[in-house]
């Protein structure tokens, strides 16, 4: 597929960009009709079309990718399987409302899947420095350096489905209805979930004696 091919050509050296920041940057929502204008030309093949929908959701994507690869260089390619994947199944989308859920969940499976095939590596979790933890659980920003990687090690030891709700509402900051579309849950079953993930990072920090005033 050869404009696939420039898009992502063209598109490689983004990881250069000082844009590229390695904190998560929220979806600003596209209007409906911009988006969907943009999704009709990519499924005809328009190179534009394309790069512009790289361009709209690259950082979230590579933000992701890094957070469960634990190495940029790994980002970078998993960035690209999610957009070829993406592009080579536009013909999937139906609507443009549903385009945003659909494309994170691609890149989530990608993620997965490269989890998966690292045996050695699935039960590590990704630098969260900037995870707002410290409001959930009133930790000084003093204690934030002690934190962060006992607290990486009680994400890494969440049950799959537990860890992807805390990452993507206590790190990407989605809200649970984006979460249910996304997942295919209620928005009932995404605050459950949440609300156990907590209590197990609590009750692993805990048992670990690890909170303020409890330095080890």
């Amino acid at each position: 597929m050869l404009s696939l091919e420039l898009v992502l050509e063209t598109s490689g050296q983004m990881m250069d960009n000082p844009l590229m920041k390695d904190r998560d940057e929220r979806f600003i929502p596209m209007a409906g009709a911009a988006l969907a204008d943009l999704i009709d030309r990519g499924k005809a093949g328009d190179t534009g079309a394309m790069e512009t929908l790289y361009h709209r959701f690259k950082t979230s994507f590579f933000n992701l990718a890094r957070r469960y690869s634990r190495d940029r260089a790994t980002a970078e390619d998993l960035l690209q399987d999610i957009f070829i994947k993406i592009f080579t199944h536009l013909e999937d989308v139906k609507t443009a409302d549903t385009f945003p859920a659909w494309a994170y969940r691609i890149a989530l499976n990608t993620c997965f899947s490269h989890l998966r095939d690292k045996k050695t590596e699935t039960q590590k979790t990704v630098p969260l420095a900037d995870v707002e933890f410290s409001v959930h659980n009133g930790v000084s920003d003093g204690f934030e350096s002690d934190l962060r990687r006992p607290l990486e090690d009680a994400i890494g030891a969440l049950p799959p489905r537990l860890k992807e709700i805390f990452l993507l509402h206590d790190v990407q900051g989605f809200k649970h209805e984006e979460i249910g579309r996304m997942l295919r849950l209620s928005v009932g079953t995404s605050k459950s979930q949440l609300f156990k993930a907590r209590l197990k990072i609590r009750s692993f920090l805990k048992d670990r004696q690890i909170g303020p005033g409890e330095r080890q």
